[in-house]
Parts: structure tokens; sequence; C-alpha cells
């Protein structure tokens, strides 16, 4: 399956959307301390969201068994006569089948409890964003239709420039939007000048819908998460199959069920106006109002590949399955969307509970929302949704990665009158899945080897800004152990004394002819000293300085920044680049058990009006070890905000 594209030449009315015809903060007892076992537990949803509703533990059945696919692509193409579908609407049939084939193969796939919203996101909340964003002078890109009718006399006034800039192109408004819709003006509402806050958001890709979730503590669900929604405990194939097993299929009935039998539905519909879209835990329009859009990127099988080349063998034997030639077109780069949209009505296949659109993350379509979801773990979905779209991964090893199930958080919201967030707060730290690649790899000489090169540990994420300046966000981070290579020591003692004699000879010379200052200076001999500093990111004036007469300078020098060698440090990184750091504990990493505790605390007397966020994380040594200890690392990370109150508590780890 694929959806129409903005860029696609085809949006003649600009009727996109359907499917392409090729395929913060803080808390504390009056100590100024807080602890999980004084703050609310993972599984206390008391100040959460009330739009978010849950969606409880269970299994969930994902994609469909040959025999029941072939049959419901009947039902799709010639839902008067289903069993000579293949005969009567044959191209019908077979598009069908080739636009969903990606879902045979059925297994039970476990869920974990978790929330999800109660509707659609709405263009109202949605809104929210955007205003704020704007007011802090974020660019920031409303949908196409806020701007398009929400302010038609701007877009009126608009169209010589898009001419004169897309010549002849109909598509010449989207892409004057795409280029400059984070300047153009924005209302909610439609041609008639009636309000939309209630109408499913569109007109969004998948990574701003990302970047929204974060901004309120929230993700995308997963599509395993959505089908378990959508299907609950069933089997059913077509939405409304609660009706009885007799109306598990594709026909007029199901479509007047959801509201859909008439061409004049096919718009967006305030949530929750159609009874029949109804999910089985109450979540309201779960099919055909707008695409939702899901965490997960890359298009590929609904399962695994070995399951899906099962499957199409058994397709291939099948008297009328085999009638579909070629296998879909897997892709990594592109993301998913499930429920179909108002614009299904043409092609009802979009419709079954298993259906998948694959999309590109920059799609803006439409038909195509999002919905949001939460976990149990604080901080989690902060995280989540933000590695999905400004996550630097160059320094992670092969099959190294977050163990985003090891993640430890915590958060806080502040809600409006309308119970939706007017601000989020939170600090979460993921570790990396093991630290080295080498079995037999030794602590010692993997933390030594951390002066020479610093070792990934995992990410952070806050909302606060760092004492140390950085700015709010996700960074990679890296651990340094103090001291400095031997190597390193020999080479700065080195250099400190033919540095200082050199200057000092050069001094003199300067005094004895004033002149000579001025003269072309001879570039400084190659030596193996320099060399060695150079790794380092030291140079002559580093190695100079009074202090460098004992091999060391107190600092080592990576992408500009300075990281002390007295001193346990933690290193973040962005965009493959050393941007600050942190100062660590007395405590170095050892063996232990601890797999992940975190305390909000308020800073001491050197560090007063800030909040500590103390991190004790476990991470597995090696990788794929048997028996394999962990190492924990103490960290404390300093962020610029007021220190804990007992008004607002944080959600914090539930103790383990």
């Amino acid at each position: 399956m694929q959806l129409y594209s903005l860029q696609a030449k085809a949006l003649l009315a600009l009727t996109i959307g359907i499917f392409a015809t090729t395929t913060t903060c803080q808390v504390a007892a009056a100590s100024g301390t807080s602890t999980a076992s004084e703050m609310p537990q993972a599984d206390d949803v008391g100040g959460l969201p009330a739009f978010l509703l849950p969606v409880p533990a269970g299994p969930v059945l994902m994609g469909m068994e040959v025999d029941r696919f072939v049959d419901a692509c009947s039902e799709a193409a010639y839902y008067y006569n289903p069993k000579i579908a293949h005969i009567q609407a044959e191209d019908k049939f077979k598009t069908a089948m080739r636009r969903s084939s990606s879902m045979i193969g059925r297994r039970s796939e476990q869920v974990a409890e978790y929330y999800l919203g109660k509707w659609p996101g709405k263009n109202s909340e949605y809104l929210v964003f955007v205003d704020k964003m704007r007011a802090a002078g974020v660019d920031v890109r409303p949908p196409f239709h806020w701007w398009r009718f929400g302010c038609p006399d701007h877009y009126n006034q608009s169209l010589a420039e898009i001419r004169k800039r897309f010549p002849k192109d109909p598509a010449g408004a989207i892409l004057y939007w795409e280029a400059e819709g984070h300047k153009l003006p924005y209302k909610m509402q439609d041609k008639n000048g009636k309000s939309i806050g209630e109408h499913p958001l569109v007109y969004i890709t998948w990574r701003e819908a990302n970047v929204f979730a974060a901004s309120i503590g929230m993700r995308l669900p997963t599509e395993v998460e959505l089908t378990r929604a959508m299907r609950g405990d069933g089997s059913q194939t077509w939405p409304g199959g609660e009706r009885g097993p007799d109306q598990d299929k594709y026909s007029e009935e199901m479509l007047k069920y959801l509201g859909m039998a008439s061409t004049s539905n096919q718009k967006t519909k305030p949530v929750g106006t159609i009874k029949g879209a109804v999910g089985p835990f109450g979540h309201v329009d779960m099919f055909g109002q707008v695409w939702q859009l899901v965490g997960d990127l890359g298009f590929g099988p609904i399962h695994d590949m070995d399951t899906f080349l099962t499957s199409w063998k058994a397709l291939q034997k099948h008297k009328t399955g085999r009638l579909v030639e070629l296998k879909p077109t897997y892709e990594g780069h592109k993301t998913i969307a499930k429920g179909g949209s108002f614009l299904s009505f043409g092609e009802p296949v979009q419709l079954m509970l298993d259906a998948r659109a694959p999309i590109l993350t920059t799609d803006c379509l439409e038909a195509l929302g999002m919905r949001l979801a939460k976990s149990l773990t604080p901080g989690y979905d902060y995280l989540y949704s933000l590695q999905r779209v400004q996550f630097d991964t160059e320094a992670f090893a092969q099959d190294q990665q977050l163990n985003l199930d090891a993640l430890v958080g915590a958060e806080r919201y502040t809600l409006s009158s309308t119970g939706f967030p007017s601000n989020y707060e939170a600090i979460a730290f993921a570790p990396v899945n093991w630290l080295s690649a080498e079995r037999n790899t030794k602590l010692k000489s993997m933390l030594e080897e951390s002066q020479k090169s610093p070792l990934l540990i995992g990410a952070i994420a806050t909302t606060a800004k760092f004492e140390n300046g950085a700015k709010p966000g996700l960074y990679s981070v890296f651990y340094r152990q103090a001291g400095i290579p031997k190597e390193l020591r020999t080479a700065i003692k080195s250099g400190y004394k033919e540095v200082t004699r050199a200057r000092k000879a050069a001094a003199k010379r300067a005094a004895a002819n004033p002149k000579a200052k001025d003269a072309p200076q001879k570039p400084a001999p190659v030596r193996k000293w320099r060399m060695v500093i150079k790794q380092f990111g030291l140079t002559d004036d580093d190695v100079a300085l009074p202090k460098a007469s004992n091999g060391d300078c107190g600092y080592v020098v990576i992408d500009g920044i300075k990281i002390p060698t007295n001193k346990e440090s933690f290193i973040l990184a962005t965009k493959g680049k050393m941007v600050a750091v942190m100062e660590g504990t007395r405590n170095k990493p050892a063996r232990g058990d601890t797999a992940g505790e975190l305390e909000m605390t308020a800073g001491e007397i050197s560090q007063k009006n800030k909040t500590i966020a103390k991190f004790r994380i476990g991470i597995p040594m090696t990788a794929g070890k048997k028996g394999n200890s962990l190492i924990v690392f103490d960290l404390p990370a300093v962020l610029d905000q007021e220190p804990p109150t007992e008004a607002k508590p944080w959600r914090l780890p539930k103790q383990k």
C-alpha cells in the first residue's frame, strides 16, 4: 500500500491522502529531596492528561492467515459475491492483494499495558504546541489547511508569488507551504469559516508528529500496540466485527456502521462522531476517520521475513491467491500508518484491522493524522520521541543501541483547564545495551581506555537547561575516567621542556633585536610528543602552562571542549560533536546489580537554586556473554531550574 505524497503531480484538486494506483517539575520532602518510595509509582497515573485511556496488557493477533487474507480481499473487491471476485473483479482483487500482502502470516504478540489517546490528535491540541513554539521564536509549520482555508485572504494574496515560483505546477500551493509554512499565518477553520478545533489533526509529517508528542511527554504507538487497541482480545478482520461472527466481512452495512456510506462523508468529522469506529477499550475514531501514524521506523513484513516468505509460498499455492505475482517492496526509510481514512470508501481493503500503509517520514497528507500514546515508565516517551528524529548514532558500535527497556526517568505535568498539558518537564537516561564488543575485556583496561577514547554509555534527555550551559534536548553520554595515559604524560613533560626553553630563547632574541619579532616564524619542528598531544586536542600553548611541568595540563580537549583530567567526567555529545561536560562523583564505575535508580534532589550550597538528578545506572559490560555482570555508573545531572518542592511531585521509577 502506498499513500499519495504531497509532491505527487496528481494533486490537481488537493484531494490527497488516498493510495497511489501503483502500488517539569520539582519534587521533594521538606528536606529538599525525594525518593521513589515517597513519589507516585509508575503504575499510578494520577496527574496524567485525562484524554488518555488504558490499553490493558495482553496478547493481540497480528496479521492474517493466507485463506482469510484471500477471502477478505475478495470481499473488498466484490462484496456482492466474494467467491467469484477473481472473475468478476479480477483487477480490483489483484490490486487489493498486492497492496495488502505485507500483512500475511498470523501470530500472537504480547503487549504491555500502556495508555492511548481516546481520540486522534485534534487541531485544537496541536494549536497549543504551534502557538507556544511561535511565541518562543521557534520555526514550526502549521497544517496546510490552517493557512489555505483559515487565512483565505493571505492565501489569495500569495497566489501570484506561488505561480511565479512554481509555474504551471498544480501542487504549487503545497510546495509553497512546504517551503514557507513556518512563516505563514494560520487559523483553525474550514472554507466556510467554521472551527475545526475538534476535528482530527492532518497535514502533519511523521517527524513533526514525533516532535509534537515529545513536547508533552508522549509518543506515537507502535504498530503492535495500535493493533491491540483496535482488535483487543478478538480475532476479527474488519471494523465492527464485534457485531457477530457473521458480520465480520466487508459490506455496505459495514460502511453505514462507520458513517462512510455517502460521498458527502468524505471529510474529517469531529472526534467521536461515529459510534461504529470505537475500539474495544473505548477509543474513538479507530477506523475510517484518518490514518494514524505509528512510531516504528521501517516498512517491512508485519512479522519477520521468514514468516512472510513461508506465507508467501502458501499464497502462491492458493487457487486464487496466486494471482498476485509480485512481493511487496520493503523500505527501511518509510514508516507505517493504520486505520484507514474517510477516503477509504473507494478502496475498502484499507479498512482491514491489519491494513498498513507505508509512507515517507516527510509526507503530509489530507487524510493522515496521529494518535498519542503514553508509557507507564516516566520520561520514556519524551526520550523515545526525540531519538526518533534527532539522535546521532555514528558513535555506536555494530549491534550496539539504546536499551529503552532499562530507561530511568522522572516527569511531571501541568494541565490546563481542558485537561491538556500546558507544560511538561522531564529528564530521562537510557543506557546502551552493552559497553564493549570484546567478550574478554577487563573493567580496569576498559576504563583506562576511556582516557584516550571516552566510553559511550547511553543517552540523556531533559526539558531543562543543564548547569553547564547545554540546552534542553537529547544527547549521547560518554564517560571519561580521571587521569591521563602514560604516553600523554611523557609527551607533555617533553613538550613543556622544549616549548618553554624555545620561548625563553625567543624572548631573549627579541629583547636584543626588537625587529626580530616581526620576522616570519619558522614552523614548529615535528616531534613525537607533538603528535601525541595532538591526539588529545592539546597545543604548544597548553603544554607551556606552568602546571604542565608534571606532565598534566589539567585537561584534554575534544571538539574544542576542555575535559578535566583530575575528575571523573560525563561528556554530552550531539550531531557528532562533544558539547559539554558534567562532573562525575567520587564513586567510580564498579561491578554491581543495580538496574536503574533515580533521585531528584535540591543542589547544595555551591549549586544553590539548582536541581540534581542523581542517576545510578547498571549496564552490561559485554555483548551477549552469559552471566554478564553490570557496571554501575553514578551520574549526577545538574539542571538549571528551581530545586524540588512539595507542591508538585515528580513521577519517578517504580521501585524494583
